[in-house]
């Protein structure tokens, strides 16, 4: 196999990479680790999407071996939608990609399975100055944020009001009904377009239209696939021993039965 043939670089939207892992198109290898991430490192995340600033790349191994994978990702089941004799393993980026699942959609993340990981946006953020000024903390919510329990929490009671207005509203609603969300806006009195909440919900429109992941396809052997891994991941955490054996136990087959470890 050529060098042009063994690597591949390629790109998706945040939409369609939600619509791959849903439909079954990836899978989680057994030797991943369990997701751990900050909630204030997932709001950043997003403000670098927000910002259209890039991401670390997805690693994604193909190969004609069918091992025996995790069937979930922060509490989203993933449906093994494979077909032919070829099936796709994220590598790397499965941290990143937990934390974006489980911010739109909910799920669990270790460590906080008491709060709710779905991200909320408060629309009238305003821009700042610079990266530094900490607007994300601002711009991207959890409900723990925005609840005031009936006026009990009174440093949340603004939120909740400008969230029963219509002014902060769910991440996974302006992804899939951003219509019915200018439309509250609208009844709200946002009648002129260029009114800083509706700009706002406008550049979240092209963030899920144009954003795009960068995705690298590794075909090959297990010590071209750790080496690549170990390249990207530094100065992350490289493949353990264990990690690797897996990889090694099953490297010599070429069948498409499932490797029970």
């Amino acid at each position: 196999m050529s060098n042009a043939d063994r690597v591949r670089i390629d790109s998706h939207g945040i939409m369609t990479y939600f619509e791959n892992l849903q439909q079954g198109q990836y899978q989680i290898p057994p030797f991943q680790r369990e997701v751990v991430w900050d909630r204030d490192v997932v709001k950043r995340l997003w403000e670098s999407i927000y910002n259209f600033y890039p991401l670390r790349s997805i690693l994604v191994w193909r190969n004609e071996i069918r091992l025996q994978n995790h069937s979930e990702i922060g509490g989203h089941l993933l449906h093994d939608g494979s077909s032919g004799d070829e099936f796709q393993y994220l590598i790397d980026g499965q941290q990143q990609t937990a934390a974006l699942l489980t911010s739109m959609y909910g799920g669990k993340s270790k460590g906080q399975d008491d709060r709710d990981p779905r991200l909320y946006v408060d629309l009238t953020a305003e821009e700042p100055l610079n990266m530094e000024d900490g607007v994300w903390r601002e711009r991207f919510l959890f409900w723990d944020e925005i609840d005031d329990r009936g006026d009990e929490l009174l440093q949340n009671v603004g939120r909740k009001k400008k969230y029963d207005l219509g002014l902060i509203v769910k991440l996974e609603d302006i992804a899939h009904c951003s219509g019915e969300v200018e439309k509250r806006l609208l009844d709200g009195g946002l009648t002129d377009y260029d009114a800083p909440a509706r700009k706002q919900l406008r550049h979240f429109r092209e963030v899920f239209d144009n954003y795009k992941f960068v995705f690298i396809e590794v075909r090959g052997g297990v010590d071209e696939v750790c080496q690549i891994f170990e390249h990207i991941n530094h100065p992350g955490e490289p493949l353990s021993m264990s990690d690797i054996k897996i990889l090694e136990n099953i490297a010599p087959c070429k069948s498409t039965r499932c490797y029970d470890f």
